[in-house]
């Protein structure tokens, strides 16, 4: 018995040294807090509990009505239907079950539910105050009785989140199938950070829209076949008709045939720089046309012996120029060096049609042109290499039958063949055909047909 009078004892005390008897309990019998107590002992210093019905001890409370499966789980989320396998993957195996023991018809009340039979969302049910006090005689287990038959429903406490009991259990039906777990939420990073760096989001500044990015160009077909594709029979014809103003301009004059290889020059210099992949490019195509216009201009201002070197004196000024233009632009080296190359040869090669000014023969030589020209670009029978050929003889031909020098109806004839095959490279479009491939048999002819006039004939 402990002793209220001691410090050590009674409600701050310790259990004495000596533990009383604890009668043995029936089979099945599970203390509540885990080590054996005997109720008779637990309770001597409590007063006796008088006997009471289920009835009188409910009449203060409000009757609670029953709720139904729908009505207990309205706000819980569905839980999908699990097969028998997927059921019992986290139950432990169950043991073959024999003849229930008397003990197991004591009420549930002692024991607590095991966790996987227990829904996740699923509340414990709330157990009275007296529930582990019992009476200390033996009349204690009349209420116990009338309590497993009639369990009384307590008054719900506002404070206490009333929880539903799991549902009993037939003794020989399968195990409770197991809501599915559910994946975790990710965690979601904090509004107004952003995920890699959490550094904090500056509010968007409204302003003006922003322009559309550019649109890229759908890329080509890719072309196929040989990048070489020679002029046609009518650019050949436009050559044919040019010949025949040079040499009009050449029978009434120096003037006149300076404005006839004026009109050569321009065309030469836009055709040059279509031809290589620079266009638009105006202030390449003036500036190789000015060389040319200054060159005309020195040739008729110089005296018979000062034309050469006129022509010499305007390429060397504009090749002066040319390279301080290109080597103070604000580009990439890569392309200025491209830039350099395509307007150095533009001017070199309009410039040089003004020694058609200088030559003689020229009727002749022109006309060397245009036969050679026209007889390459016509669809004649047999191999493709005819046509050339028999142009360059037929130029030949021209030169002896007028009396030229040997060398002129030839090298007049090679140079038309050379300016057309150059302006039938990497697949040269309509327009380099109408203008490159027009001029490009006269203008590399030019130079070729000053140099005949000056071999014996």
């Amino acid at each position: 018995m402990t002793n209220m009078n001691n410090p050590n004892h009674g409600g701050h005390g310790e259990w004495p040294q000596e533990r009383p008897h604890f009668p043995p309990q029936q089979p099945g019998y599970q203390p509540p807090y885990g080590y054996p107590v005997d109720d008779a002992a637990a309770t001597t210093v409590l007063p006796p509990v008088p006997t009471f019905d289920d009835p009188a001890a409910t009449t203060v409370l409000p009757p609670v009505p029953a709720a139904g499966d729908a009505e207990a789980t309205a706000l819980l989320p569905p839980v999908p239907p699990l097969d028998d396998a997927a059921a019992t993957a986290l139950l432990p195996p169950v043991p073959a079950s024999g003849p229930m023991p008397a003990a197991s018809q004591r009420p549930q009340r002692h024991q607590q539910p095991q966790r996987h039979q227990q829904p996740q969302h699923q509340p414990q049910p709330m157990r009275p105050q007296h529930q582990h006090q019992q009476p200390q005689q033996q009349p204690h287990q009349q209420p116990q009785q009338q309590w497993s038959q009639q369990p009384v429903q307590p008054q719900p406490d506002p404070t206490i989140q009333l929880q539903q009991p799991p549902r009993p259990r037939a003794r020989h039906a399968a195990p409770a199938a197991a809501p599915a777990p559910r994946p975790a939420p990710a965690q979601q990073p904090a509004q107004g950070f952003d995920p890699p760096t959490m550094t904090l989001k500056r509010p968007a500044v409204p302003g003006p829209p922003a322009a559309p990015a550019p649109v890229a160009p759908p890329a080509g077909p890719r072309r196929t076949g040989s990048p070489i594709i020679d002029p046609g029979l009518q650019p050949a014809l436009i050559t044919a008709g040019a010949a025949a103003l040079l040499a009009g301009g050449a029978a009434l004059g120096q003037v006149a045939l300076a404005l006839v290889v004026a009109l050569l020059q321009l065309l030469t210099a836009a055709g040059w720089f279509r031809l290589n992949g620079m266009w638009p490019a105006r202030q390449g195509i003036l500036l190789a046309a000015l060389a040319g216009l200054t060159a005309d201009a020195a040739v008729l201002l110089a005296d018979s012996d000062g034309g050469v070197a006129a022509v010499v004196g305007t390429l060397g000024g504009f090749f002066l120029l040319v390279l301080v233009l290109q080597t103070f632009r604000p580009s990439d080296p890569k392309e200025r060096f491209y830039a350099l190359t395509v307007l150095g040869s533009a001017t070199v090669v309009t410039a040089l049609c003004t020694t058609l000014l200088l030559a003689g023969w020229v009727p002749a030589g022109v006309g060397a042109v245009a036969l050679a020209t026209l007889l390459a670009a016509a669809p004649l029978p047999g191999p493709k290499q005819l046509g050339p050929v028999l142009g360059l003889v037929a130029a030949v031909a021209l030169g002896l039958a007028v009396g030229a020098p040997v060398a002129l109806g030839a090298l007049a004839g090679l140079g038309a063949l050379v300016g057309r095959r150059v302006a039938a490279y990497d697949f040269p479009s309509r327009f380099v055909h109408m203008t490159a491939g027009v001029a490009l048999p006269l203008a590399v002819a030019a130079p070729l047909i000053w140099l005949a006039t000056g071999l014996p004939a």
